[in-house]
């Protein structure tokens, strides 16, 4: 009776680790976060970024059709399309004589500022296939005046 105890003792205890062992692989199966390294030609690291991924739930089934985004900004009409994207996603702008402040700024979920393109036109391309899937904010600035987009990444 006694040696039945010990065993049992032991298969409950092996039973338990192997439950929290899961547990945690299956998490970190899951992470989709990337950390991207720059160098100089010397080898030396330049900066580190890590891009925080965060999954929600409800995205779009594959035969519902990417939208087109439009907003008036100021005189300026801006176009944002296709989003979700796969990678590649335009940014028309019309009603912009000069572009001489006008960027467009990429940030993650938390804030952090991703990317950012200035000397824009009216029609540009911004690739963000090397982003991984999740959702982003892009912002238009023109003026002194902002707008901003919620950019899913598939």
């Amino acid at each position: 009776m006694k040696n039945n105890k010990r065993i049992f003792k032991r298969i409950a205890v092996i039973f338990l680790l192997f439950v929290v062992l899961s547990m945690w692989a299956a998490a970190d199966a899951y992470a989709q976060n990337k950390i991207k390294y720059t160098y100089d030609s010397a080898g030396n690291r330049l900066s580190r970024q890590k891009e925080i991924v965060v999954q929600t739930r409800g995205a779009l089934s594959d035969e519902e059709e990417p939208s087109v985004y439009e907003e008036e900004l100021s005189e300026t009409k801006v176009t944002i399309y296709p989003n979700p994207t796969k990678g590649v996603l335009k940014v028309d702008i019309s009603g912009v004589e000069k572009f001489e402040n006008a960027q467009i700024s990429l940030y993650d979920l938390t804030g952090k500022l991703l990317q950012q393109w200035a000397g824009i036109s009216q029609s540009n391309t911004i690739d963000l296939s090397e982003r991984t899937p999740g959702m982003y904010i892009m912002q238009v600035a023109y003026n002194g005046k902002i707008s901003s987009w919620k950019i899913i990444k598939e």
